[in-house]
């Protein structure tokens, strides 16, 4: 039986639930026709998701909750492709599901993703979600830590599950030759130990304890490199707390990039040292590509590592136990080597996107049912 699903999401920038999504326009089974609607203007993915058989309609609405004209459109759109289930992410595309929820009745079904720790989300809009989920025929987690902390003891008249982010192993993998050739680019010759990171350059990614942490590593290992690859709101802040503590040759901050793989590939060892975290796909990046991983032990990330198998978790604000994990990895290249070789078997046995994509189909053909 084949199942129409539609996913309504705010825009396409290369972040998670739009990587995600992109992820299903390319890898659902056949037997599910993958529609995306996207309301807002960031449409920097867009030829991405037009090499997949994925269609896609763009409905600009800054406001769903007055935008009727727009909410129509969708409307129109669910009806004249027969939607079954429709996805929404976050407040404004659960408005406008949960409309079309009110409009199609059971006809439709309802899949809410909560794919974060809702950091970002205003207090006073989370009792509006909390009542519009009431719409929802199911709220699906990215991870249990997520689910625990957003919903909790709460009871919801939805269905709740929760299905683990997953990484494509065969797009994220060792890649020994570009290792090579973008150390050159970046500067970083053959003796020197570079630990990395990505991500948003925010205030939750706790970017300053990782600069603190630089430099007192490099007075044992002068020969440690820092490379932060992603773009935020305190990049500027960031290079300059780099130079203050000295760091301005040790530090390398690439800004945005579409392609994180080359960087992560000139990496010796990952960093991640975040106040909080879901489910982090870039630790699921790192470790698929055989890179050892010391992290916080943050949200989802204590399941997805092993303590000293298949990377090193410390706990969140322990600067002194992420400098001795990090200074650890720098002094053992043979240590280095057999974390990121178990982290790849670890991604590849339970994180893979194989999994995680045939899980999701699933539940929509379920949903649908």
């Amino acid at each position: 039986m084949g199942v129409s699903a539609l996913f309504v999401i705010y825009g396409l920038a290369p972040a998670g639930p739009e990587l995600r999504l992109l992820d299903f326009a390319r890898q659902f089974p056949g037997t599910i026709d993958v529609h995306v609607c996207v309301i807002g203007d960031d449409l920097t993915l867009l030829p991405e998701f037009q090499k997949t058989r994925a269609r896609i309609l763009h409905v600009p609405m800054s406001r769903p909750y007055v935008q009727w004209a727009g909410v129509q459109k969708v409307f129109d759109y669910i009806a004249a492709h027969d939607i079954r289930v429709i996805n929404s992410f976050d407040l404004k595309t659960l408005l406008v599901c949960a409309a079309a929820k009110v409009r199609y009745g059971s006809r439709v079904k309802l899949v809410h993703h909560l794919i974060s720790l809702w950091d970002g989300v205003p207090s006073h809009h989370r009792p509006i979600i909390w009542n519009v989920l009431r719409c929802a025929d199911q709220v699906l987690c990215n991870g249990y830590a997520v689910k625990e902390h957003v919903i909790g003891a709460r009871r919801l008249s939805a269905a709740v599950s929760v299905i683990p982010n997953g990484v494509d192993c065969d797009h994220f993998h060792p890649m020994p030759d570009a290792r090579a050739l973008e150390r050159q680019r970046l500067g970083f010759s053959d003796g020197h130990f570079v630990l990395g990171t990505v991500g948003n350059i925010r205030p939750v990614k706790n970017y300053p304890l990782l600069l603190n942490t630089m430099q007192s590593l490099s007075a044992t290992y002068p020969h440690a490199r820092l490379l932060c690859v992603g773009g935020g709101p305190q990049l500027d802040e960031m290079k300059g707390l780099a130079r203050s503590l000295g760091l301005a040759d040790h530090v390398v901050f690439t800004g945005m990039t579409k392609d994180v793989r080359p960087f992560v590939a000139a990496m010796d060892a990952f960093a991640l040292c975040s106040l909080k975290e879901g489910n982090p796909n870039v630790v699921l990046q790192a470790m698929a590509m055989a890179t050892p991983v010391v992290s916080v032990g943050v949200g989802e990330v204590p399941s997805v590592i092993e303590d000293g198998i298949s990377g090193l978790l410390v706990s969140p604000g322990d600067a002194g136990a992420l400098l001795a994990a990090i200074a650890r990895l720098a002094g053992d290249p043979k240590l280095r080597r057999r974390l990121g070789d178990e982290a790849r078997r670890r991604v590849s046995g339970r994180y893979s996107s194989s999994q995680m994509i045939a899980n999701y189909a699933a539940l929509m053909r379920q949903t649908a049912a």
